[in-house]
C-alpha cells in the first residue's frame, strides 16, 4: 500500500514539469531518476530507466526502455560550413520518433529522429537505429540490422489481433495467458 502511495505522490510531483516540457506521460508509466524527456507522449505501463534522453517521441503502451538510451534530438549540419547550432540554420530537428507498443529498447541504444519502431520489436543493447524497424523484429548493431523476427509471422499476426497492449495490466495478463494456452507448442 505504501508503495502505491509513493508512486502516486511521485507522479503528482512530476505533473508541473511535464507541462513545462510539453510532455504527456501516462500516470501508470514509471520514470527512473536522471531522465531527460521533452515534447514526448508516453503511453500506459511503460518503464523508462535512468540516464535516458527522449526528445519529440511518441511511445506506445507496455514499452521498456533501459538505461542510457537516447531517442530523437537534433542532427547537427555536418554537410554545411559549421556544425554549431549557433552558426548554422541547417541543423535538423523536430522529426518525431514513433515507437509502437510492447517494444523493448536495451541499454545504450541510440535512435535517430524521425524513426518508426513497430509493435513488438526489440532493439539490442548499444545499437544505432537509423532506419525504420518493422513490427515483430529484433535488431542489433551499428547501424542496426534485423537479425530475426521475434515470433513466427502467423503467431505474431494472431498475437497482434488480441491488441493486449490496449488493456490494463490485469486484463492484458489474462489475454496473454489465454493466448499462451491456445498456441503453446
Amino acid at each position: 500500500m505504501l508503495k502505491k502511495i509513493l508512486f502516486l505522490f511521485k507522479n503528482i510531483l512530476r505533473l508541473p514539469l511535464d507541462k513545462i516540457k510539453d510532455n504527456n506521460i501516462h500516470f501508470t508509466s514509471r520514470l527512473s531518476g536522471n531522465t531527460k524527456i521533452s515534447r514526448t507522449d508516453i503511453g500506459k505501463n511503460c518503464y523508462i530507466a535512468c540516464n535516458t534522453v527522449i526528445v519529440n517521441t511518441k511511445v506506445g503502451n507496455y514499452c521498456s526502455i533501459a538505461p542510457g538510451v537516447q531517442i530523437g534530438g537534433m542532427e547537427h549540419s555536418y554537410w554545411w560550413y559549421s556544425t554549431s547550432t549557433f552558426l548554422s540554420n541547417q541543423c535538423k530537428e523536430n522529426n518525431r520518433v514513433n515507437i509502437g507498443s510492447d517494444v523493448w529498447i536495451a541499454g545504450g541504444a541510440i535512435i535517430k529522429q524521425g524513426i518508426t519502431i513497430g509493435n513488438g520489436s526489440v532493439i539490442g543493447a548499444l545499437s544505432f537505429v537509423n532506419k525504420d524497424v518493422p513490427e515483430n523484429s529484433i535488431v542489433i548493431g551499428s547501424p542496426a540490422r534485423i537479425i530475426k523476427q521475434r515470433f513466427d509471422s502467423e503467431v505474431f499476426a494472431k498475437l497482434k489481433r488480441t491488441r493486449f497492449w490496449e488493456y490494463d495490466v490485469k486484463e492484458a495478463k489474462l489475454i496473454l495467458e489465454e493466448f499462451e494456452m491456445k498456441y503453446k507448442k
